[in-house]
């Protein structure tokens, strides 16, 4: 008797051990820190430290009401098409559907830029679209690779 008790003590134990594992929240981002760093990175032809956005120009540029977004970073180069644009949504279905809205961005600039920036096509076509949780990255860049690094940083 006194050995069941302790199998199922122990078969407890091992359930609220992989219930508190796999559910794990997801990891906070700060999202400044993280649009600082892809500014100073040498991913982009530019020093996109000096091309930043207003939130409410973010705002239009990506199509999003203000509730929909707790906070965020975005700079932007009218020169090279390149752009950051870092969020923390108001939940992770609000996410989804910014992520959407910088799927449709990369779709609108390839139209703008064609005519006047026509090597932002392929930054536009490289571009990273990531979203962790409530956080969405959105970045256009000359060296896709060395953004994603950055990126990874802050979401791996």
């Amino acid at each position: 008797m006194l050995k069941r008790i302790g199998i199922c003590v122990l078969v407890l134990v091992l359930v609220l051990c992989l219930a508190s594992c796999g559910g794990g929240k997801a990891k906070d981002i700060d999202v400044e820190a993280l649009g600082r760093d892809l500014a100073a990175s040498a991913a982009f032809t530019v020093d996109m430290s000096q091309f930043p956005v207003a939130s409410g120009v973010a705002a239009s540029t990506y199509r999003y009401e203000a509730d929909q977004v707790e906070s965020c970073v975005m700079y932007a180069s009218p020169s090279s098409g390149e752009e950051i644009f870092v969020a923390k949504a108001a939940s992770a279905d609000a996410a989804k559907t910014l992520s959407g809205q910088c799927t449709q961005r990369v779709a609108d600039q390839k139209t703008v830029l064609s005519s006047y920036v026509p090597e932002a096509i392929p930054r536009l076509d490289n571009a990273i679209n990531t979203v962790a949780g409530q956080y969405v990255i959105f970045v256009v860049a000359n060296d896709a690779a060395a953004a994603q690094a950055v990126v990874d940083g802050y979401t791996k």
